[in-house]
């Protein structure tokens, strides 16, 4: 009977396991920023937490020296700086063309439980922003359709507007926020681990090129 019950515990243990729920909070507004939570534990994935530095002894006869006004850092665009117009629309492309195939069953297993995005559109005077818009309403608007429809969820809004100002920038911004359960993202691994692989490694490749 020993063994019943060490049986029984250990399939208890493991189905608490893939009960546990994930949910995942990912950010971008001119920087990204993604956290993990995993039940109760919190992982803020990116940016990268800087690792503290050990303040150095100071000698006795070295007068404190004030400390130097710092300087406000920018926000880093460079994601979109890199991509640029073309690139993204590329992206949106062919994360529209795998949504559809190998990601739709591991949407299937995803709530969304609040997805925002919001861009506005820019160019280099009206003509190429209204042709800009046209390039960007053509492709986003289908790919949220695609992948929101093959989720469930509690809310989400896409908003695309076009800024005719006379050399205006595209500016992106998008707040989202995932969940589901460990026994899910097992079973997906198990079916389509290699796959997802292999499409990341395509996103990879769109990027650098």
């Amino acid at each position: 009977m020993l063994w019943l019950y060490i049986l029984l515990g250990i399939v208890l243990f493991f189905a608490i396991i893939l009960a546990i729920p994930i949910k995942v909070c990912v950010q971008y507004k001119k920087q990204f920023f993604c956290r993990l939570r995993i039940g109760f534990v919190k992982i803020i994935l990116y940016p990268p937490v800087p690792k503290k530095k050990k303040p150095k002894k100071k000698k006795k006869t070295e007068q404190p020296q004030k400390p130097a006004p710092k300087k406000e850092e920018e926000p880093n665009d460079n994601f979109l700086k890199e991509l640029g117009l073309s690139g993204l629309v590329n992206l949106f492309t062919r994360i529209t063309e795998l949504a559809a195939g190998v990601l739709k069953d591991f949407f299937a297993h995803i709530i969304i439980k609040s997805f925002a995005l919001s861009i506005k559109v820019g160019g280099k005077d009206a003509a190429d922003t209204a042709i800009n818009y046209g390039k960007i309403c053509s492709v986003v608007y289908p790919l949220t359709s695609a992948v929101i429809s093959s989720m469930k969820y509690t809310h989400y809004g896409v908003d695309i507007l076009p800024d005719f100002t006379k050399g205006a920038k595209t500016k992106i911004e998008f707040f989202a926020i995932f969940k589901t359960r460990i026994a899910h993202l097992v079973k997906i691994v198990l079916k389509h681990g290699f796959k997802a692989l292999k499409m990341l490694m395509e996103l990879k490749n769109i990027k650098d090129n």
